[in-house]
């Protein structure tokens, strides 16, 4: 009876490495649509996260293609496009000798080839994660932060730094949409292990102002966790990155693993709404990416990487 035991455990994990390594080199398309009176007209875009160097195919090519064939007004980049640990082990064999020049950024290139050709198709607007932040944060990192802004500013993102844009205006002669996107940008103490640092509307008032209320404000920042805080804040829609789906996805319950890390997170992946803070009676909606790539733990279980594409329409008549 033993053997029968190790052989269908045998068989399961040979079941879960290969959905893992599937799922750890493939991508899939999720659609979302929203309305709303504010919005002006019609607008389209993409939204991404936690690429982490990944690269899915040559020059990430096969991902590159499957943007532009959803023709997006615009590219939203939600943080972590690169993996600190690799700049760690970069300054740890240089001894800390010599500073990256221009020409330094093995450690970013498949990020910094994606957001060049990226650049060809659309606007391109980042704001940082985790993994960006450190390169501020931490002193002996501070001349790969200048190499990593120098760059991507040269491949043509551009980096929203706690402000706010109509980033679809150009895409149709300079109409206003009726569309903000604010930038978010938290400094390292947000993204602690094991603890959850407070976030108050005070505090966010300080780093973006007040939400306008006469347009439909989509704040892109990298974290989930303080989504209720985004919501009073006054957000309409928020788009977030970071927990990669929870590692392994399971049907009707969601991701697995959080970040700090935390078992069965509250967000995800996926679409949630929470009621605004202006007291209209509206909610604001999270788009959490299941991000693209990974790091630390190799692990996609169900969950393979993700494009969101979103829609932004006026409120029907």
């Amino acid at each position: 009876m033993w053997y029968k035991i190790v052989l269908i455990l045998i068989i399961l994990i040979l079941f879960f490495v290969a959905v893992m390594v599937i799922d750890n080199h493939r991508f899939v398309v999720r659609r979302y649509t929203l309305r709303s009176k504010r919005i002006r007209y019609p607008v389209r875009f993409v939204f991404v996260a936690d690429l982490h160097e990944k690269s899915y195919g040559k020059e990430n090519e096969a991902l590159v293609d499957a943007i532009a064939a959803l023709s997006p007004d615009a590219v939203l980049v939600g943080g972590d496009l690169i993996v600190s640990g690799r700049i760690k082990r970069e300054a740890a064999r240089k001894n800390g000798d010599a500073e990256p020049g221009p020409s330094d950024t093995n450690w970013m290139k498949h990020s910094l080839s994606f957001v060049k050709r990226l650049a060809r198709i659309s606007d391109v607007w980042f704001v940082a994660g985790n993994h960006e932040a450190r390169l501020s944060y931490y002193e002996e990192f501070r001349p790969y932060d200048r190499v990593f802004q120098e760059e991507m500013e040269r491949a043509g993102v551009h980096f929203l730094h706690n402000r706010r844009v109509d980033p679809f205006a150009q895409a149709h002669d300079g109409e206003d949409s009726g569309i903000r996107l604010c930038g978010l940008e938290l400094p390292m103490r947000y993204y602690k292990k094991f603890t959850k640092t407070a976030l108050n509307k005070e505090a966010l008032f300080a780093m973006l102002g007040t939400a306008d209320p006469n347009v439909y404000t989509v704040l892109l920042t990298h974290t989930p966790v303080y989504f209720e805080q985004y919501a009073e804040w006054g957000a309409d829609l928020c788009l977030c990155g970071h927990v990669h789906g929870g590692l392994m996805r399971l049907p009707f319950i969601g991701g697995v693993m959080g970040t700090r890390p935390n078992l069965f997170p509250k967000y995800s992946g996926g679409q949630y709404s929470y009621p605004k803070g202006d007291g209209g009676g509206e909610s604001s909606t999270l788009v959490l990416t299941c991000g693209l790539g990974m790091h630390t733990l190799p692990i996609r279980i169900f969950n393979p990487g993700e494009i969101s594409y979103i829609e932004l329409l006026p409120e029907q008549q």
